[in-house]
């Protein structure tokens, strides 16, 4: 019998507000959109959804607002089957959100809230860490603060679990804190960024 993978998520979760439109409106002007799509998204939801859907019980350590896209969100993840025990909602904190404006070229461009990801802090691993003891793999990116990531690496690394690291967005890091890193996964433009 083969066993199932579990993976913990310790990231963000945002809600993609995208705009799709012949052309970007030029400063001071207003222009319509042809069509708006509300989605679920985040580095850390994409990769909790992406572990779900190739089987893996999954486990998402996040932080949500208290606006009404964080329960939408907590409940998204239940519907995926993702364990959403440890996503907590932040008080008087928006979620985090990516407006998204999109040409009929593809050109886009995007702005990111980080909102409550900002809020995730090394505190949230310690309260999960029963159940991050018992996950095969835990999945980190840097949409949350750098603190929380490095803790995160730390705390996988004392506990024996296998841990990947996707160093996006880019930026430059600690070496030491991601020292025993199992995989680090940057595409080309992070590998630019973090090397320098």
């Amino acid at each position: 019998m083969t066993k199932i993978p579990r993976i913990a998520v310790v990231g963000s979760a945002n809600i993609d507000l995208t705009t799709f439109t012949d052309r970007f409106p030029k400063p001071g002007e207003t222009i319509f959109g042809q069509r708006f799509d509300l989605g679920f998204g985040g580095k850390g939801a994409n990769q909790a959804t992406a572990s779900r859907l190739c089987g893996a019980a999954v486990f998402m350590v996040a932080r949500v607002g208290s606006d009404l896209f964080g329960p939408a969100t907590i409940d998204n993840f239940k519907k995926l089957g993702i364990d959403a025990t440890n996503v907590k909602q932040v008080e008087g904190v928006s979620s985090g959100v990516a407006p998204i404006f999109v040409e009929s070229s593809g050109q886009n461009r995007i702005f990111v809230v980080k909102g409550a990801n900002d809020e995730l802090k090394p505190a949230d691993v310690d309260a999960a860490a029963d159940l991050l003891k018992a996950v095969d793999c835990i999945v980190l990116q840097f949409e949350i603060p750098l603190e929380t990531v490095y803790y995160a690496i730390g705390f996988a690394r004392k506990s024996n679990i296998r841990c990947i690291l996707n160093p996006a967005p880019g930026q430059p890091i600690d070496f030491k804190a991601v020292a025993g890193l199992d995989y680090f996964v940057p595409n080309e433009s992070e590998a630019e960024t973090i090397t320098g």
